[in-house]
Order: structure tokens, then sequence, then C-alpha cells
């Protein structure tokens, strides 16, 4: 099985090159001889028409007819002529041999009468009582087109070698930009810690181009990797407390649980605190990565599931709450991804919010939208951070998060359900103290 070997655009380029440079000198040399050939025959015809004229004309009055066709041939000898007058002929010595020839060996094309001997052009034509044949030999006008012919083909030959080297060093010089970005792009270290990005050339534009887009999407990847590092460090991190204190508290009840029973409650009541810690930290990374179930889209009762959460939120914050929406309102949602944007956006106001604060929520049906707002009255968030806090366990006060329970991805949450619907979240500043929030959720037709 015949294999193909690998090439390159240069190579490609100068194949390219090469071919349509040959193709044209062959369509120019044949070209040569179509023109060549045509003169040949028009030279041929307009001295055969100059012979019959001439005959035409002197041949009545001539006394010494065989003298006078010799005269015609006098500057070719290879030239013949003859004419039947009343059965008559009238030849030049030639004549006969050169006829016969013809005749027997002749390849035809139109006048054209191609021999052993030479190329003859052959014209017959009436005349008063008469016939009149001229054969014109036309060898030397051949010879010399083949000749000019073959220099032609000796000097494109020459031409086409000495190009191969200037068409190989433009194709190489035409596709370095191509080559320099293969070079780079082979060069790519994926574990770098550092960003990577090709050289741009200016020209080509499609080289410039694909390099852009190249660069753009490094860059994603890059940005992307150094999520997923960050996540697996802080996803780490948060799972490295709860992990060390129930092995601690196990420890525990290993080396003392016999002597002091007391402490066994007291260390599986961390236990189990500690689990059921991990166990919603593990349920909200499933449903952040897109690995909740894939549940159908039913018509939801929005405020029905806010009043329920709000209700839930109340036993564990002591947080005065301000309704303002419809009795019922529903839309086509899943009724786990609405409960839980809606705990995750509460509670965060109720964490951050000082004690028996009010918290403000409303929900409505506005211009084909519906807006759902939480306003609180806590501490605030800084203007260069109002889109940071979407990010997966990204906290604003590290030193105020250390004493507000929470696994960092609430808001994380938020934003993934939000852009599943092809919703907005906008946070503002709410005066003269807190955080507004607000999303918006397109009408489904």
């Amino acid at each position: 099985m015949r294999k193909n070997h690998p090439i390159t655009a240069a190579g490609q380029l100068t194949r390219l090159f090469l071919t349509l440079f040959i193709t044209a000198l062959a369509i120019i040399n044949i070209l040569f001889v179509i023109n060549a050939g045509h003169l040949i025959y028009q030279y041929a015809d307009d001295q055969a028409d100059e012979i019959i004229e001439t005959i035409e004309k002197d041949w009545a009055t001539s006394s010494n007819r065989e003298k006078l066709l010799e005269a015609y041939v006098a500057r070719q000898d290879d030239d013949a002529i003859e004419i039947t007058d009343h059965h008559q002929k009238f030849r030049t010595h030639k004549a006969h041999k050169i006829f016969k020839r013809i005749n027997n060996q002749g390849i035809r094309i139109k006048n054209l009468r191609i021999t052993h001997h030479g190329v003859y052009y052959l014209r017959q034509e009436k005349m008063a009582n008469s016939y009149v044949k001229v054969a014109i030999n036309v060898d030397d006008l051949v010879k010399l087109t083949n000749w000019l012919l073959g220099l032609m083909v000796v000097i494109n030959l020459a031409v086409v070698l000495l190009s191969i080297p200037l068409i190989r060093h433009l194709a190489h010089r035409w596709t370095k930009p191509l080559t320099n970005l293969s070079l780079q792009t082979n060069n790519i270290n994926p574990q770098s810690s550092k960003l990577q990005i090709l050289t741009v050339p200016e020209q080509p534009i499609e080289v410039s181009n694909v390099a852009k887009s190249f660069n753009e999407l490094l860059e994603r990847q890059f940005q992307a990797i150094q999520r997923e590092k960050e996540f697996i460090t802080n996803a780490s991190h948060e799972l490295k407390t709860p992990l060390a204190g129930i092995l601690g508290h196990v420890n525990l009840i290993k080396r003392h649980g016999d002597t002091h029973p007391e402490l066994i409650k007291k260390s599986i009541g961390y236990i189990d605190q500690e689990a059921h810690r991990m166990q919603r930290l593990v349920n909200e990374l499933l449903i952040l990565e897109g690995h909740q179930s894939k549940n159908s889209h039913d018509l939801t009762d929005l405020p029905a599931i806010i009043k329920t959460e709000i209700t839930s939120l109340q036993g564990a914050y002591k947080r005065k709450y301000i309704m303002n929406m419809p009795e019922r309102l529903e839309y086509q949602i899943v009724t786990g991804d609405w409960q839980s944007l809606v705990h995750n956006v509460l509670e965060n106001a109720a964490k951050y919010s000082p004690l028996n604060s009010i918290i403000k929520v409303s929900l409505h049906s506005i211009n084909n939208q519906i807006m759902f707002q939480v306003i609180d009255q806590g501490c605030g968030i800084a203007k260069e951070n109002r889109q940071k806090i979407f990010e997966r366990f990204f906290r604003e006060d590290t030193s105020h998060a250390s004493r507000i329970a929470g696994s960092g991805i609430g808001l994380a949450i938020v934003k993934k359900i939000v852009e599943k619907y092809k919703g907005e979240i906008k946070v503002q500043s709410n005066q003269p103290q807190g955080t507004i929030f607000t999303i918006y959720l397109p009408q489904q037709k």
C-alpha cells in the first residue's frame, strides 16, 4: 500500500507554482507551433496565389511556355508546376516526380502534403481552359520552425531549472509566518503556570487571524485551568476542615471512649454535624458542575417557595422580612432550581445582615420578565467585587467570612441557574447601607 508522505506548505506552493509555470510554458510553445504553422500555410498560399496570377497573365502570350514555367521555380528547385492545356501538359523538370511523391506518400492536412522528401503546399486552380497545379516546398520554413521550437524548449528547460530555487525560496518566505506559527504551537507547554501566546504576524491576514483566534483560545484555556486549580484548592480546603474534625473526634472516642462515655455523645453530634456539612458542600458542587438531576420544567408557584424559604431561614437567622409579591405567580422552571436560587440569595442576605435588620423581598412580572429582588441592610459589597462574588469560594472579607458559616459557592450556584434560564442578575449598593440583588428571568412564550 502506497504511503502518503507529509508535505509542507512551502513544498505545496513550490509544486503548485512549478506546475503553473510549466503549464504556461507548454501553452506558449503550443501557441507558437500553431501560429508558426498558420504563418507557413499563409506564406505558401500567398506564393501559390502569386504564381497562379502571374501564369494566368502571361500564359496566353508566351511563346516558350516550358521556359516560362522554369522561371517560376528558379528560386526554389523543389517547387513544381503542372499546367494541363487542351489535353497537353506542361511541367517543370521535377514536377512529375514531385507530384508522384505527393500522390503516393503524402499525409494530407488541408492543402499541405507531408512526404518522406519534404513538406509541400499543393494548390490546383482552373484557368480559362486550363488547369494549374502548384506544389510549393516549405521544408526550409518547417525546419526553421522546428529549430526555433527546439531552442524554445531548451530555453524553457533552463528557465524551469533556474526558477526552482527561486520559487522554493519565495514559497519558504511566503509560508514563514505559518511555519513560525506551527513551531510556536508545538512549543506550547500545557503544564506551564504562565500564559503562553503566539506571535501575531502582520501579513498575511489569514495567518494573523488564526494566530489571534488561537491566542484567544489559549487565554480562555489558561483561565479555565487556573479556575480549576483554584477550585480544587478551595474545595480541598473546605473539605479538609470537617474531615480533620471528624478524624479528631474518632481518635478521641478510640482513646477515651471507654473511660469517659460522656464524650461519645458529644463527638458523635459533632461528627454528624460535620458530615452533613460535607454532604451539603458535595451536593452544591454537583449542582454547580451541572450534575444535578435533569428534572422537567414544570409550572412552579414562585411565591409559595419564597414563603417556605423565608419561614425556614427565620428559624436560623433572626431577621425581619418584608414581602411584596402576588399571591400566586407561576413560571416554567425546575422546582429545585428555583428553590436553590431563592435559598442562596436569601441566606446570603441574612448571613451578612445585622441582627433584627430588615430584608425586603419582591417578586413581580414586568415587561415579559420575572423580577426577583432582595434588599438587605448588611455590610455591602465593594464595587470592584460585585462580579467576583459569583466565583466559587470567593469571600470579600476573609476575616469576617471565617465567622460566617457557608461553603462559599452559594452565589456561584445562583449565577449558574440564572444563566441556565438565560436570565440576568444585577448587584447594586443599597443606600445608606446594604446590597440589592435583582434577578430577571425571561417569560416563556
